[in-house]
């Protein structure tokens, strides 16, 4: 099959959920089909938001550029003239994926988003009957785009329909993405994230006495330092847990930071008087390994789907507080494989936390049943799951 990835970040400078995903991906279907990913051109000069390195050769990266690429302009880009260098990313997108297109061969077109990336897809499905269209719809982009960009709601939630109404297939990341989709009036299918289970299951436990915190309570939680991630809640339960409860947390946040998030938390650690508690310490590879050196894991991202960070917790068997909410009540079960507590509520997760802390014998089973169900989501299944998508497309 020949199958081309569309998407309007940095990949492979960027190492997000959804660029994640698509290496993950990618690397595992170049062996059987023909991929190419259509990206735009890092314009950062660096590595900031990471980098994904050994790409498999046979993958072809093509790289568009945009108004970030044009000097003078590109410290302009910023609110809604993001939106509008969007369009001028899509517009420079479809040229591109054109050079590469004959009316002779199959194509599926798989726009990770759906909203501009989608909207590449159904502009080149227009042209190109050969093609399949597929938007992925990896996390609630309207919703985040309409909460950034104040007033352009209705204009990306328009968007998004007119491109879901052309598709051939949509897909979920998770039951809740596909329920939310339903309410809006489209269906899909869930094509779910993945975790390479048999080498993060073999991972080793991270020493904390390499940080100097030995003989300590840690608690840890994977993702981007940012607020969707649930930092505010996190950091201030670490004062409540230090104040009502007496313990000393130490709270390792594991996920890529900029200096900007860095100082914005560290500041908001010292005004609630942990600062000495709170460790940024940025992105790793290893996640799963500082995951099972921990005594707890918290997972209180607000993103949607089966998230990759959700996943790599339950392969740690380190025991979980999580928000009881849609997106992990589809994971896992209360009092079975994790404590579920009130969203964004951080004396509910103080309180989880103190209660899992206090009850190891009651626990004793959860990280168990939570990496059992964290092996169904092995890259392998994933994939195979992926290819049957496709190929029903013909049938």
């Amino acid at each position: 099959m020949k199958i081309f990835f569309i998407f309007d970040s940095t990949y492979p400078f960027y190492t997000g959920g959804i660029e994640t995903w698509v290496f993950n991906v990618c690397e595992r279907l170049a062996g059987k089909h023909e991929i190419t990913i259509f990206t735009v051109q890092n314009y950062r000069n660096d590595n900031s938001m990471g980098k994904f390195e050994n790409i498999n050769p046979e993958i072809q990266i093509i790289p568009v550029k945009n108004l970030n690429h044009v000097p003078g302009i590109k410290h302009l880009v910023h609110k809604h003239i993001a939106l509008f260098n969007s369009n001028i990313t899509v517009h420079m997108m479809c040229r591109e994926i054109k050079k590469h297109l004959s009316t002779e061969e199959a194509y599926y077109l798989i726009g990770l988003g759906t909203v501009f990336a989608a909207k590449t897809v159904r502009i080149i499905k227009r042209k190109y009957k050969n093609v399949k269209a597929i938007a992925s719809c990896r996390s609630l982009h309207p919703e985040v785009l309409a909460e950034e960009y104040p007033g352009t709601g209705w204009i990306v939630r328009r968007m998004e329909s007119k491109n879901l109404k052309k598709m051939d297939a949509v897909w979920s990341n998770g039951l809740d993405t596909q329920e939310a989709l339903r309410r809006k009036g489209f269906d899909s299918i869930v094509i779910k994230n993945g975790v390479d289970f048999i080498r993060l299951d073999q991972e080793k436990n991270y020493d904390y006495g390499d940080m100097g915190l030995e003989n300590e309570i840690i608690i840890a939680t994977i993702g981007s330092v940012s607020k969707i991630k649930g930092y505010y809640e996190i950091i201030r339960a670490v004062r409540i847990l230090k104040e009502r409860y007496k313990l000393t947390v130490h709270f390792v946040g594991i996920g890529n930071v900029n200096e900007y998030n860095r100082k914005k938390f560290e500041t908001f650690a010292s005004k609630n008087r942990v600062a000495e508690q709170i460790h940024l310490i940025g992105e790793h590879r290893n996640v799963v390994s500082y995951a099972k050196g921990a005594d707890i894991v918290v997972c209180t991202s607000g993103g949607s789907g089966y998230g990759m960070a959700i996943l790599e917790s339950m392969t740690s068997r380190t025991p979980i507080v999580a928000w009881d909410t849609r997106g992990y009540r589809q994971l896992l079960v209360d009092g079975e494989s994790a404590k579920l507590v009130k969203p964004w509520d951080e004396k509910a997760l103080a309180d989880g936390i103190y209660y899992v802390y206090t009850h190891r014998e009651e626990i004793e089973d959860w990280g168990e049943h939570a990496n059992t169900r964290a092996k169904e989501f092995d890259w392998y299944i994933v994939i195979k799951e992926i290819e049957h998508a496709l190929k029903s497309l013909n049938e």
